[in-house]
């Protein structure tokens, strides 16, 4: 009986460790996920350092490009379109078009063209972009919108931000159960689009001036220390000086008030 049992757990053992691997291994490949899912998409764009810029200044916009496919999916012929197109401020909402000096690129327009090449799997690149403003810039929120066109298995892929879509297409093309509708959105518009990009933004504003915030400052510290030379003069006679100058002002002002009334 005793032999039986221990035959019977090695049997068991065997089996449990041959059940183990005799499931799939699950893995991020392109059967687990479309180019196009968000799973993908929202990694496209990796990081985004965006500015704060002083009308009649310039400052620098770097962002992370990385292709987030599996090995061996190699993103190709990519391309990257930034482009600024909505300003926000308060209850201000303008095209960029409606805005008399926007802020601009390097190159002196609203939008750039960055010709990218091949990224391998898991590869990133850093893109940097100056954006001068003048000093009659609008102040305010500025949007951005990106699009991305690369290849992969030679399908051509087109990934686009909110920006380059109506109100209108983008609230026909939502779906309760899963957001954006990507094919819907794609039949809704003139152009392809194979996946949405997250949109971001900048703020042109000029900087709170810091001398109230050091006078305030200045004024407690100083009130603090008069506070505890007054509480030890009145406790143990510390500073008559301090309680002379005190009477002497006080004694002023009301003279002052006196005449005033």
């Amino acid at each position: 009986m005793l032999m039986f049992e221990k035959h019977l757990v090695v049997v068991s053992v065997f089996i449990i460790f041959i059940s183990l691997f005799s499931f799939p291994i699950r893995s991020n490949t392109i059967s687990d996920h479309e180019i196009s899912d968000q799973y993908f998409t929202n990694q496209l764009i990796d990081e985004i350092d965006t500015p704060s810029i002083e009308p009649g200044s310039d400052s620098e916009l770097t962002i992370t490009l990385k292709n987030p496919y599996p090995d061996d999916m190699n993103m190709k012929n990519t391309t990257f379109y930034i482009s600024i197109y909505w300003l926000s401020y308060l209850e201000t909402d303008k095209n960029i078009s409606e805005v008399e000096e926007p802020p601009v690129f390097d190159i002196e327009e609203i939008g750039v063209i960055e010709e990218i090449g091949n990224l391998s799997s898991g590869e990133t690149i850093d893109l940097e972009y100056i954006i001068r403003t003048s000093e009659d810039t609008e102040e305010g929120v500025y949007s951005i919108k990106f699009r991305l066109d690369f290849s992969i298995d030679n399908e051509n892929q087109t990934m686009k931000s909110r920006g380059y879509f109506s109100d209108e297409d983008w609230e026909e093309a939502k779906s309760p159960e899963e957001g954006i509708n990507v094919t819907e959105l794609d039949n809704l518009t003139d152009f392809d689009v194979s996946g949405i990009l997250p949109d971001s933004t900048f703020e042109v504003r000029t900087p709170v001036p810091r001398w109230p915030q050091y006078a305030l400052g200045i004024i407690t510290a100083v009130s603090g220390v008069l506070a505890v030379m007054f509480y030890m003069q009145e406790k143990y006679g510390s500073f008559p000086k301090l309680e002379k100058a005190f009477d002497n002002w006080t004694s002023k002002l009301e003279e002052f008030r006196s005449r005033f009334k």
